[in-house]
């Protein structure tokens, strides 16, 4: 899911009120400073090793990309779904 900040708090915002502010969540937020060049990785491409930063514009395009896959949302609808059956399991073994 792909959000500016704006949206996010509005977001956080709507879920206070839906939910109150002790309510559990799992959150996973990707900021600029989480777009950047791993060193290793970009000499092999460039001898230029210490340009590891994007511009605002980059960092917007690889975070709106990131934000559009669907590959996140599955992977953790899936641990999700395993983490509830864990759970029944469980306590249908304590019974």
């Amino acid at each position: 899911m792909y959000r500016d900040l704006a949206d996010l708090k509005q977001r956080v915002n709507d879920l206070i009120a839906t939910y109150g502010e002790d309510a559990c969540v799992a959150v996973f937020i990707f900021s600029p400073a989480d777009v950047f060049v791993w060193t290793d990785r970009f000499c092999k491409i460039n001898e230029n090793c210490d340009d590891q930063y994007l511009s605002d514009e980059d960092v917007c395009e690889v975070l709106y990309k990131v934000g559009r896959n669907d590959y996140i949302n599955e992977v953790i609808g899936e641990y999700i779904d395993d983490e509830v059956y864990n759970l029944k399991l469980k306590q249908s073994i304590k019974k």
